[in-house]
């Protein structure tokens, strides 16, 4: 399922609050720094693979690491109903 998902455009279903240290979802999930980057980028235009590009930018990471901890994350979000894929 991890191949298939990096073309993938994930949307946000839920409201949220951002603060200085992450987000809280409407549906209760607190993310922290990391994640509230992610989460932002789920946008429903920005695929699964630029997140991940993004991610290795901006924290300064290895690919790998990221597309692991991206598509975590995702999956888990997409469980809570929080996200869902667009092609």
């Amino acid at each position: 399922m991890a191949e298939q998902m990096l073309t993938k455009k994930p949307l946000r279903l839920w409201e949220w609050r951002e603060y200085n240290t992450g987000c809280l979802i409407e549906n209760g999930i607190a993310l922290n720094e990391t994640g509230t980057f992610i989460w932002k980028l789920c946008d429903g235009k920005t695929t699964v693979t630029e997140i991940i590009d993004a991610l290795c930018r901006q924290f300064d990471i290895r690919h790998a690491r990221a597309q692991k901890d991206v598509i975590a994350l995702i999956k888990l979000l997409i469980a809570e109903n929080a996200l869902k894929l667009k092609i």
